[in-house]
């Protein structure tokens, strides 16, 4: 698909309505050559998302929050966060039909409060940037060119030297090096004509026997494959196959038409959903529908064609992970089930054994076989029958032996599988990936994965509360960890207890001793939404006062046996006014 000029053209023009004087709130690395901006303006959160992965480079706004995707902090990311983090977009400009913007930035050089985390400032920060003096403004540009295989964003300082890129680009690797401490220069710009001026007589001579196509995009700026078939079916009727016999005047006037003209958002789909978007109605592809904006159209249109991103990649990476441990402890489990079903063949080897001895004075010399009502028991006739008799002794022996602490790794290695699954299900549930790194690292602690050198320390985190519709509070964890300290250290005895019926998910209490039914109803609907049941039409909820739950002795942390006063059949959803959320 063409990320071309006028698509980012109508980006652009989107972005200024939206993010122009706005304030840069997070900096996060989404995927290795991805990042993303969190910019709060006009009142509102905005997230904006830059991609210089050559299949999908790109530029644009997404409704969700974008979350970290890559472990560690690249050089590229702290210098972002240096320059970036606090800062104001006071201007966003593209250079004529060229894929390139660049984002000015002006931030206060001193910042009197620290960040609340290592990328993100919080809402009620000092705008010190509004009260400083001009000298004491840092300015700096990013520059994002999404151009294929050639993509690139770029942090270039006040004088016009590169801080760093997201893809340095050496003397050896290219003529235009994108390399610290060098000039930024623009990419070189192509020998092509300026659609807005195009001509009948500059059409009559670019077209000729060969692909018509190919011979729009080649002369004319800014005029991706797309964009050259528009032109012509508009002009034509439909794409023409040789440029021989076309009407010149009226394809350079459509031509001018599609640069010139506002934009028009449109996503093309085919029954397996998005093929294509552009900024016009594109007359050639059939299925269009006009978007609310380019923005939008884009985020469909890679929402199905991309990896997921941040949070939701995060997730299915470290659910492959469990997975695959998981795979491994279920495979312990059956080759312990194996042996115990093996131990029925102890009682057979102490009974030849004292058969063999009770016959030894029938048995003949060589015999290779004796024969006990009915039952047929081998011999090595080369071997004393005494021999094998002790050989059956000492294997009965050695199995019993080992079979006595069969049942007890058996015990042990369901309960890590247990142990697993509340991960497995707490991890499908999870919101963002702070709450993903948090489990990733309960993981590490208890075994199941091993430790990455690469992880940063995880932040101590609360339970999430939430203020019921009657005003009391309700707490529910949402990793195993959060789960214990929700049971065992802030529910009081007489505290109601909450969890989803026979599968695992968040512990939930209600931290009073005679709540209304309407708290009751709200904490099971968040006991069910935070639960492997999350997308079920109905879910039943176990309650019961806290002092009827019990830990597993020697089991997972999080794992608890309890005997339920009554069951509730609720709908999952999030209920009640989220008063801490870590």
């Amino acid at each position: 698909m063409y990320f071309d000029a006028l698509t980012l053209t109508a980006v652009v023009e989107e972005l200024r309505a939206t993010l122009l004087f706005g304030r840069i709130q997070r900096v996060v690395l989404v995927r290795p050559l991805v990042i993303g901006l969190e910019v709060y303006a006009h009142g509102q959160r905005r997230y904006l998302l830059a991609s210089a992965e050559a299949q999908a480079a790109r530029i644009h706004l997404v409704s969700q929050r974008l979350s970290r995707g890559v472990d560690g902090e690249p050089p590229f990311l702290l210098l972002m966060r240096k320059y970036l983090l606090g800062g104001r977009i006071v201007g966003i400009e593209q250079p004529p039909s060229e894929r390139i913007v660049l984002f000015s930035i002006t931030k206060a050089a001193e910042s009197r409060k620290p960040p609340v985390s290592a990328d993100e400032l919080a809402d009620d920060e000092l705008d010190d940037d509004e009260t400083a003096d001009e000298a004491a403004l840092l300015r700096c540009d990013l520059i994002v060119e999404p151009q294929d295989r050639r993509s690139n964003i770029i942090l270039v300082d006040d004088n016009n030297l590169i801080l760093d890129a997201i893809k340095r680009v050496t003397p050896r690797m290219s003529s235009r090096v994108i390399m610290p401490r060098r000039v930024y220069e623009l990419p070189p710009t192509p020998a092509k004509r300026d659609p807005l001026r195009a001509t009948a007589a500059e059409i009559e001579v670019i077209l000729g026997p060969g692909d018509p196509v190919k011979a729009l995009v080649n002369a004319y700026r800014g005029i991706s494959p797309q964009a050259a078939r528009e032109v012509l079916a508009r002009a034509c009727g439909a794409v023409p196959a040789t440029g021989q016999g076309l009407p010149a005047y009226t394809i350079a006037a459509r031509l001018r038409e599609i640069v010139a003209e506002p934009p028009a958002p449109h996503l093309v789909s085919d029954a397996n959903g998005p093929i294509a978007y552009a900024p016009y109605r594109p007359l050639h592809l059939p299925g269009a529908v006009a978007m609310p904006s380019m923005n939008a159209a884009l985020e469909a249109f890679y929402a199905t064609h991309q990896q997921p991103l941040g949070r939701d990649q995060r997730r299915a990476d470290l659910a492959a992970r469990l997975q695959a441990s998981r795979e491994q402890l279920e495979r312990q489990r059956e080759q312990i089930v194996a042996e115990l079903a093996r131990a029925n063949e102890l009682d057979r080897l102490r009974w030849e054994g004292e058969m063999i001895f009770a016959f030894l004075h029938q048995l003949p010399r060589g015999a290779t076989e004796l024969v006990v009502e009915g039952e047929r028991i081998a011999l090595d006739p080369n071997r004393p029958p005494v021999e094998q008799a002790q050989e059956r002794f000492k294997a009965y022996d050695k199995a019993k032996s080992a079979c006595a602490i069969l049942p007890a790794r058996l015990a042990e290695t369901e309960a890590r599988l247990a142990g697993l699954d509340q991960l497995l299900a707490l991890l499908a549930v999870a919101d963002d990936a702070t709450q993903i790194d948090l489990i990733a690292a309960e993981a590490e602690e208890a075994g199941y994965l091993r430790p990455s050198p690469t992880r940063r320390r995880s932040p101590r985190s609360r339970p999430l509360q939430v203020r019921s519709s009657d005003g009391l509070p309700i707490y529910i964890g949402r990793t195993a960890r959060q789960n214990e300290e929700v049971t065992f250290r802030i529910a009081r005895p007489t505290d109601l207890w909450l969890h989803a019926r026979n599968i695992h998910g968040a512990h939930v209490i209600i931290r009073a001793e005679h709540p209304p039914e309407r708290t009751i109803a709200e904490a099971a609907a968040l006991a069910a939404y935070y639960s492997q049941a999350r997308d079920d039409a109905a879910v039943e909820v176990d309650l019961c006062r806290r002092r009827a739950v019990r830990k597993i002795p020697g089991g997972p942390t999080g794992l608890v046996s309890y005997h339920p006063e009554r069951t509730l059949r609720v709908k999952p959803q999030p209920c009640g006014e989220v008063v801490q959320k870590w």
